[in-house]
């Protein structure tokens, strides 16, 4: 049979208060992969379900998510020397709980993006502009309004040595890609956003 399968994300169907039965097209390889899983974690987990299985692999994905963002449970009681531009874990943690681990760009309409995706840690005031790695210098941005505060400060032609043109269309949703290469100023109310 070489009829293409539609890939679509998961389904997800309430069974009881509690329970969900997902519907998951996956691949040969995948199935391989949590077969694999269950022999490897037949000690700790003996007789494991697949969900169980998935599970510990998914707790150990959101742990190191969490790691590197310097959301650790027991942070080091010394703070680890690191380069001047370097953002400090503790200056993480802090710009992490603050920010609500979403987006602070702030919207037009006076609300903020709030996406949780592909998220950055953003200095207000540029590193390349002498801008510090302070709780109150740094914000949590996506890429894309990132990238967009980015061209606002610097430019579209400087920008698109490090981010290509199309990134810019994705930014702005312009196909000039906001200033059309002017260097323009930003009112500060639009590049600190609600804090």
């Amino acid at each position: 049979m070489n009829a293409q399968i539609s890939r679509k994300a998961p389904t997800f169907e309430p069974l009881t208060a509690d329970l969900r039965r997902m519907h998951l097209t996956v691949t040969k390889r995948f199935e391989a992969k949590v077969a694999a899983a269950k022999e490897a974690l037949s000690h700790s987990h003996p007789g494991a379900s697949t969900e169980v299985i998935l599970e510990a692999a998914l707790d150990l994905l959101l742990d190191r998510a969490k790691k590197r963002k310097g959301l650790v449970e027991k942070p080091r009681r010394e703070k680890r020397p690191s380069r001047p531009d370097h953002i400090p874990a503790e200056v993480k943690r802090a710009v992490w709980v603050r920010d609500g681990g979403c987006c602070r760009w702030a919207l037009e309409n006076g609300g903020v993006c709030g996406s949780r995706q592909r998220l950055q840690y953003d200095h207000i005031q540029p590193k390349a502009l002498g801008g510090k790695p302070t709780i109150e210098n740094v914000r949590l941005l996506c890429a894309r309004h990132n990238l967009l505060a980015a061209r606002k400060i610097f430019g579209d032609a400087w920008m698109d040595r490090y981010a290509p043109a199309s990134k810019a269309t994705a930014a702005t949703g312009r196909r000039d890609g906001g200033s059309a290469g002017a260097r323009s100023e930003v009112p500060a109310a639009a590049l600190t956003g609600p804090t």
